[in-house]
């Protein structure tokens, strides 16, 4: 008797779970062209920050869930089409190169600013650059703040960046092509 109540429990159980495992689980992608490295994705439960058509301004949302056509956000539903604009500073992982490489001649540059100091102070007790070292530091700073505007901002979606949403088999398919 008891078997067939732990039995009966757990068949329930398995038919009440079976359609939300077997319901398809969807990403928004944001893509260049037919450039599979420069993919961008957002899953459910990630923040997003966009730019809506004919809407002034920029939303940070959270995204509830993702269906083949739609994006449910926690204020707003939308569908891809009206995206214009998704910002994507913090979201692209080229970006950690990118301030990786501002922080290089940043601090060459300081640290090269900071020697000519210590030795000028230490050899004729007065603090004194010399102009080769000046003009050295100021491009290596000069560099590194020019760097520091390199990184990739905005996705806009126009031309051939395209905002799709795919499922995770249609997502895992694409990668095996690679």
């Amino acid at each position: 008797m008891y078997f067939a109540k732990t039995l009966t429990f757990l068949l329930i159980c398995l038919i009440l779970l079976v359609p939300t495992t077997l319901q398809a689980q969807y990403i928004l992608v944001l893509q260049k062209g037919e450039n599979q490295k420069t993919r961008i994705t957002y899953k459910q439960g990630e923040s997003i920050t966009y730019k809506q058509r004919d809407v002034e301004g920029y939303m940070t949302d959270r995204i509830i869930a993702i269906e083949k056509d739609i994006i449910e956000l926690g204020e707003n539903v939308l569908l891809p089409r009206q995206i214009e604009v998704v910002d994507i500073s913090e979201k692209d992982e080229r970006n950690q190169t990118l301030r990786n490489l501002t922080l290089l001649p940043l601090g060459a540059g300081g640290l090269l600013l900071t020697a000519e100091t210590v030795n000028s102070l230490y050899s004729e007790g007065r603090v004194s650059i010399s102009e080769p070292s000046l003009m050295v530091s100021g491009g290596l700073l000069f560099t590194g703040l020019i760097v520091s505007q390199l990184r990739y901002k905005r996705f806009r979606h126009k031309n051939k960046r395209t905002i799709k949403i795919l499922s995770f088999e249609e997502w895992e398919e694409s990668l095996e092509e690679d």
